[in-house]
């Protein structure tokens, strides 16, 4: 007969490790709060996701200044990995709300809870990484706008989307690779990389953090110092009053964007 040690340690070495998945299944369903909560507001961003994506794809149709083009590009991808990591991710947790299926039973390997996993770390990252590249391209083309011959074309901007995609894509697939290792998290609907002082979890949670944390404040300065050149010059010279107004615009949006990835993801990165 296989011993109780036995088992616990191959437990400890799967997704179900740090949560008792089957134990604990009849007071999380008791604690968890209405599954109408988690699907309505997973409907209201998908429909938020939406509709923002129509207005700027309507929108660049309209625009011929390659500046304003180029930082459409950048939301339009931000508004993309917002909106797919939401269907992504409700399309489990929402069903396991209204099912409360027994995770171990379901997904016994863990692939599930491995493809969760990469997916929170994707699209957690993939928003501050953008943030970030967003406010460096309006800090060199606010602050420096003759060190370089041409804005950024449509074509590059996707590119630098890409890459982004690629390097968060890189660094969701680590626990996959060895280092780290995705576990289910409480209440039992979702899973994300694991708080256990062991050497992989530590160094991909480390890594995680750090990167997020980076993300944020490369984009607090970089904003910082854009909104102060705009100030400084906004009424120097009535003949760019409509270009530095485009400006002033994007600025807000990306103001905006910063304050939303700060409240939201700094308390979890720190």
């Amino acid at each position: 007969m296989e011993s109780p040690n036995g088992s616990a340690g191959r437990q400890l070495d799967t997704c179900f490790g740090a949560f008792n998945a089957s134990d604990g299944r009849n007071t999380t369903q008791n604690s968890i709060t209405s599954p109408w909560f988690s699907t309505a507001f997973g409907l209201i961003g998908l429909c938020s996701n939406l509709f923002a994506l129509c207005v700027l794809l309507s929108s660049s149709r309209k625009l011929s200044s390659r500046t304003r083009s180029s930082f459409l590009v950048f939301l339009c991808g931000l508004v993309v990995t917002d909106f797919t990591g939401l269907l992504v991710t409700a399309s489990v947790i929402i069903p396991y709300h209204f099912i409360k299926f027994p995770w171990a039973k379901v997904d016994p390997s863990c692939h599930l809870c491995n493809f969760l996993g990469f997916s929170m770390v994707f699209f957690g990252q993939c928003p501050l990484l953008l943030g970030a590249t967003m406010a460096g391209e309006r800090f060199v083309g606010i602050n420096h706008p003759f060190s370089r011959s041409t804005s950024i074309s449509k074509r590059r901007a996707w590119s630098i989307v890409g890459l982004v995609w690629g390097f968060s894509c890189l660094l969701g697939l680590l626990p996959v690779l060895g280092l780290g290792r995705y576990t289910l998290q409480y209440p039992g609907s979702w899973c994300f990389l694991t708080l256990l002082p062991d050497t992989g979890n530590v160094v991909f949670c480390l890594l995680f953090a750090l990167l997020g944390i980076f993300s944020v404040l490369l984009s607090f300065i970089f904003n910082t110092v854009s909104v102060v050149t705009l100030c400084r010059v906004y009424h120097d010279r009535e003949s760019v009053q409509r270009r530095r107004d485009s400006e002033v615009e994007m600025m807000v949006q990306l103001v905006g964007i910063m304050i939303i990835a700060t409240i939201c993801w700094m308390p979890l990165l720190v």
